[in-house]
Parts: structure tokens; sequence; C-alpha cells
């Protein structure tokens, strides 16, 4: 089964955080990266950029820039993992979300939509 493990938030945020914070925090994801990858669970991850530099494409008229989540913090993190239930994606959801000391979205991915 395969899931996304999604990491919401903003940039003025995370550069509101002490510097030890940051540090752990990219220590832990460099550290996950890696077990997952070792564990072979990792399909794939991405950081991206900030809202800010998302373009929004409407049905109709012309882009802007800009995330279409303006009510919520935007989708800065996210990793797709491989694993045999839910429950461990949750338990990785869970690490996460104790180290961002934020909630974690787990979905899990629609296996019929799997493209080469």
């Amino acid at each position: 089964m395969r899931f996304m493990i999604m990491v919401f938030g903003e940039r003025a945020e995370l550069h509101a955080k002490p510097t030890e914070w940051i540090e752990r925090m990219v220590a832990f994801m460099v550290r996950l990266d890696d077990e997952l990858a070792q564990s072979g669970e990792l399909v794939y991850s991405e950081v991206l950029e900030g809202a800010d530099a998302a373009t929004l494409v409407p049905q109709h008229g012309a882009t802007s820039r800009g995330s279409f989540n303006v009510s919520d913090a935007p989708l800065s993190r996210y990793w797709v993992v491989k694993v045999p239930d839910e429950s461990r994606a949750v338990e990785i959801a869970a690490s996460v979300a104790e180290v961002v000391d934020a909630a974690v979205e787990v979905r899990q991915c629609m296996e019929q939509s799997l493209r080469p």
C-alpha cells in the first residue's frame, strides 16, 4: 500500500523557530529519509518551495502567484511511502508530527492510479 505523508506550514513559521529546533528538525528529516530509503519504504519525497512561489492555474483566465490553499498553511513537504498497511504510515507520520510539533496528514494513494 502506498501512502502520502504531508507536512503543512509557512516558511515564516520555520524561520521564527530557534536555531537549535531547526537543526534538530533538519537532522531528523535527513535521518528519516535515509531510514525509509534503506528499508525500501521510500518511494520519493520532496521539500517544496514556499506558497508564495506557487502558480495558481484557474480553469479560465490568467495565472496568479500564490497558493490556492489560502485559509490553511500550504503543503511544505511530503513523502510517498510503500508500506504493508496504514498503521506503518501513521507510525512514520507520528514521528514527523512529534518533531515538527504540528499535525501531519496521511492519505492512501489510489492503487489503480499507479503509473510507470
